[in-house]
């Protein structure tokens, strides 16, 4: 089929497929139903992810360490060890996506880490909680993979920018129901148990009741989803190559991406974006005591933060969807906002002043999910998509190992270390956004000089083996 041939997702409402398999398709209906069926529930998953990681960061004000004697670099390396978890599983789930059902994958490893976390509870020493973070971390892992795979599996790629932020936004949505949540354990004095291991109870039991309805109803692909036709069904075959799963290793494709440029500047930009990002996760409630609130403030001067950053992902996704490659433009709008907010924590001697720059930082985490989009919209091929989302969360994992490191014990209370590492982190990544910007228009230029009608290079059962084989192929940036 030539591109003439397909459709503009975002401005035809339908389109008429010839063909003995094929009845008239509403493109818009398709669409809505894939957004009515399947992104709510990864919005909510990514939710319950995003609380169960925020757990820790909550039980550190509310006793944890004091119960368990956590001393020095100890709690660091609890929030650390989680990702050592994390690598180990991105391993794993590379190969798993293109062999077992993605559904069913993720409900099953939500069932398992809800029930790790919830006996996380029972931790008495420094060596428990370290065991049960890795297996957390190990658990987890299954999930942010195969929502990128997803995502370029159920969406055209104009569309992509767009849910990308809606289901990372999740983040924010979990930050903002664990800010309520952590306030009213937080107030649980009476009881047996100290209020952290109350939250760790409570999320481990929604993350695991959540679980069965992901694995009954997340279809794996478009092809058993059980709410599009047969007609549907067939459309995304023939128009979205993307949504194909090849069930075979290919080296062929690995050794290209092993020589694109784009491959490597998108992992050192996911690089800037995370590591700041690694330790506003982890020491949120600390960094916020620190200012001078107390343990139950903490929880509720949060809340903005939450908020905010999740109109950053949403606001950002829906501009990058609507108007063509604005994604560099939109990292480096984040990356000037989280700069202007680094400064004032850094240099900040008033309460006021220091919590304004800790809102401005919120600017931040919108930068990982536009990196994201870039990563299912500009590789094509199974394999290919496979290793450049495991390797970004390889980065993502080695980066949230070494985040936390940053907060020094014997910085506290003004983590200048921190801080300064942070600003020079938006700073790199303005570049590295420009550079990304240059790149993919100079491939592109290269692109259009190619004769448009001639049959790409190298077909395998149907798909490309990669992108720049179709001389129709634009990099979205």
């Amino acid at each position: 089929m030539s591109t003439e041939e397909k459709v503009d997702f975002q401005e035809e409402c339908s389109s008429k497929v010839e063909g003995e398999a094929y009845a008239f398709i509403d493109v818009k209906k398709m669409f809505r139903k894939v957004d009515t069926w399947v992104l709510p529930i990864m919005i909510v998953t990514y939710s319950m992810q995003f609380m169960d990681k925020l757990a820790l960061s909550a039980g550190s004000v509310f006793g944890v360490r004091k119960d368990l004697g956590l001393h020095g670099e100890q709690y660091s390396w609890c929030s650390s060890v989680f990702y050592f978890g994390y690598l180990l599983g991105n391993f794993i789930v590379t190969r798993l996506i293109q062999r077992v059902p993605i559904g069913k994958m993720v409900g099953i490893s939500l069932c398992f880490w809800g029930i790790v976390l919830a006996c996380s509870a029972a931790c008495q020493t420094y060596g428990q909680l370290i065991a049960c973070r890795f297996l957390q971390g190990l658990l987890e892992s299954v999930v942010s993979p195969s929502f990128v795979f997803m995502t370029s599996m159920w969406w055209a790629r104009e569309q992509q920018p767009a849910r990308t932020g809606m289901w990372f936004a999740g983040n924010d949505i979990g930050g903002i129901v664990s800010s309520f949540v952590s306030f009213g354990l937080g107030h649980i004095t009476g009881g047996s148990l100290s209020p952290w291991r109350y939250i760790f109870i409570v999320y481990g039991c929604i993350a695991f009741l959540w679980s069965f309805y992901v694995f009954f109803f997340l279809p794996d692909t478009p092809q058993n989803a059980r709410f599009l036709s047969d007609s549907e069904k067939d459309y995304y075959k023939e128009n979205l190559v993307q949504s194909y799963i090849a069930p075979k290793w290919d080296w062929n494709e690995a050794k290209h991406l092993a020589m694109d440029l784009h491959f490597w500047f998108l992992l050192f930009s996911s690089t800037l974006a995370i590591l700041p990002n690694s330790g506003m996760l982890s020491y949120s409630n600390i960094v916020l005591t620190s200012f001078g609130f107390t343990s139950i403030q903490s929880t509720l001067v949060g809340l903005p933060s939450s908020i905010l950053a999740g109109l950053f992902i949403a606001g950002t996704g829906q501009v990058c969807s609507r108007w063509k490659n604005q994604r560099t433009n939109m990292m480096i709008v984040c990356c000037l906002l989280s700069i202007i907010g680094g400064a004032l924590l850094y240099a900040g001697k008033s309460k006021g002043v220091k919590l304004t720059g800790y809102y401005f930082v919120t600017a931040q985490p919108a930068l990982f999910p536009l990196g994201l989009s870039m990563a299912a919209s500009n590789f094509i091929g199974t394999t290919r998509r496979s290793i450049v989302n495991s390797s970004i969360f390889i980065v993502y994992c080695a980066c949230n190992i070494g985040g936390p490191q940053l907060f020094r014990s014997k910085d506290y209370p003004k983590y200048s270390y921190a801080f300064r590492s942070w600003i020079i982190c938006y700073a790199l990544g303005i570049l590295m956004a420009l550079v990304i910007r240059a790149h993919c228009m100079m491939i592109n230029k290269k692109q259009e000089a190619k004769d448009q009608t001639a049959v790409p290079e190298s077909i395998t059962d149907g798909i490309l083996a990669h992108e720049t084989m179709d001389p129709t192929f634009r990099y979205m940036y």
